[in-house]
């Protein structure tokens, strides 16, 4: 296999696994029974210590200038967790996928002025079947997508905070070569920081006895194969893939929700979702096809 080849291909198999974990991610997030500054806490605080001993022993170090540069993506991160905690207490899984499915859409309007990816017809076209095919996967249930109206809020605000952290960390792989594990490293401190601040003056000893048990089981899952592998994994792929077309292939990560949230919280999975699953993967697929105008990061 060439070179040439292989750089196509890699990226977009690691991006099926970041699919993969991610899809996992709000399934086993709603199985955790505390608090969300509580879960949050805990969850960057076994990730970040994971992060900093890979680096060093990989002879790598977190340096001041990239702590500086992971402040913001990572404080956003940290709170966009605790928006998705805060959801997933208050809305079923499929609510919060409506809610990030908006996303691509948001990624195509900033990735021209932003990273000068202008999507191109076709691309914008593709995007908007997968978006509607996400849509079809999730409200497919239909009474059984269930949200108080505080739910919906905390959803539209674990979109946005989310956009921001990835847009962040998209710009920093395109424009400068970061190690993505070192990256990472330095998000999950500044995550853990942005859970810790509040939980010292909003959580009480009876939030914290409220953790236990499985939940130990439900957050290493979240925070070592959706966290540690997945965001990992998906900041490497960030030097190789445009943001628009990235975020599309995430839309992927919607079938994998739903599909786990029927066995784990008995959230239906319809014919109709099925349907909406052909679109969004024929859509995907085309958008796969379609040239890749970036350069691959050294």
């Amino acid at each position: 296999m060439s070179e040439g080849r292989t750089t196509t291909r890699l990226p977009l198999l690691v991006m099926g696994v970041v699919v993969l974990s991610w899809g996992a991610g709000p399934p086993f997030t709603k199985l955790v029974t505390a608090s969300p500054l509580v879960g949050v806490f805990i969850r960057f605080g076994i990730s970040f210590p994971l992060l900093f001993a890979m680096v060093y022993l990989r002879g790598g170090t977190v340096s001041p200038a990239l702590l500086k540069r992971t402040a913001l993506p990572g404080i956003a991160f940290g709170i966009n967790l605790i928006f998705v905690f805060a959801t997933l207490q208050e809305a079923t899984v499929a609510v919060l996928s409506t809610m990030v499915a908006v996303q691509p859409a948001l990624l195509l309007l900033v990735g021209g002025p932003i990273f000068g990816e202008h999507a191109t017809r076709k691309q914008i076209l593709w995007s908007g079947g997968g978006i509607l095919g996400a849509a079809i996967v999730i409200i497919g249930a239909g009474a059984e997508v269930r949200a108080s109206t505080l739910g919906l809020v905390l959803a539209f605000a674990a979109m946005l905070t989310f956009s921001v952290y990835f847009v962040l960390t998209r710009l920093a792989r395109s424009t400068t070569n970061v190690d993505p594990i070192e990256w990472m490293a330095g998000i999950n401190l500044w995550a853990f920081v942005a859970g810790a601040v509040p939980s010292i003056f909003f959580v009480s000893r009876s939030d914290w006895a409220e953790f236990g048990g499985l939940d130990w089981l439900w957050i290493a899952i979240v925070a070592y194969v959706t966290g540690v592998f997945g965001h990992v994994a998906m900041s490497w792929v960030h030097g190789y893939i445009e943001a628009a077309r990235s975020s599309l292939y995430l839309l992927g990560m919607h079938l994998v929700a739903v599909g786990l949230a029927w066995p784990i919280h008995d959230e239906p999975f319809t014919l109709l979702q099925v349907l909406g699953g052909v679109v969004l993967l024929g859509s995907v697929t085309a958008v796969m096809r379609l040239p890749n105008r970036t350069v691959a990061a050294s």
